[in-house]
């Protein structure tokens, strides 16, 4: 019996357990690392090199109000002058982003700021990628019909060839409260409806008209 036991021992030896889990436990731990390598990118210590503008094309003078799904905005952005050219050596795209205004941010907490870029809420909607030169770039941007009635900024993030962000520059001031843009949202109505309805109603007129006059004259019969 002995023999047996040990005659089993050294084939466990002789013919190990397969590594698959073991691979893909590594795995698994290098994709985690990747994540919070990528989480640790904090807004609070990016400089602000960027210059950003931006306008509602229809509007000559700005009212500060854009409609959903039929105004546009017209966003431009620079290296900030004051910044030496080699600040932007790793910068290679940037990214524009429309972010909610701390107005709109109350009591919605998922729109709520975090420093942690990775779990930010403030900028969820993309506008734009482009690539980076220091003389900058602007981009035609129509506010599409999803977005929210609220109150917004643009914001651009500089970023390397893995898409971290590295630098930013926004519309607004450090406290987000100047140069904001109102959405007035689509009331889901559109033009084809607004007629039929009129027709609709002007039919229903008409019917109520003759209907009433149909009873006028069988009065007039009947009392005869």
């Amino acid at each position: 019996m002995c023999s047996r036991l040990i005659a089993r021992v050294d084939s466990v030896c002789t013919h190990p357990v397969p590594m698959k889990f073991s691979v893909a436990f590594v795995m698994t731990l290098m994709l985690a690392s990747v994540s919070m390598a990528q989480a640790s990118v904090l807004f609070s210590t990016l400089e602000r090199t960027l210059v950003v503008e931006a306008k509602i094309k229809e509007q000559e003078i700005s009212s500060g109000i854009a409609l959903a799904g039929v105004s546009h905005l017209v966003i431009s952005w620079h290296l900030n002058e004051s910044f030496p050219v080699s600040v932007g050596d790793k910068y290679v795209n940037v990214k524009l982003r429309l972010c909610y205004a701390p107005v709109s941010q109350i009591d919605r907490g998922w729109r709520k700021t975090n420093d942690d870029l990775h779990k930010d809420k403030t900028c969820t909607k993309g506008i734009a990628q482009q690539k980076y030169i220091f003389s900058g770039n602007s981009t035609t941007w129509r506010v599409t019909k999803d977005v929210p009635g609220a109150v917004y900024f643009v914001r651009a993030y500089a970023v390397d060839a893995e898409g971290n962000q590295l630098a930013f520059g926004q519309t607004t001031d450090k406290a987000k409260t100047a140069n904001l843009i109102t959405v007035l949202p689509i009331s889901g109505r559109t033009g084809n409806i607004d007629i039929a309805a009129a027709i609709f109603s002007a039919f229903s007129v008409v019917s109520l008209t003759g209907f009433l006059g149909l009873e006028s004259m069988r009065s007039k019969r009947t009392s005869k």
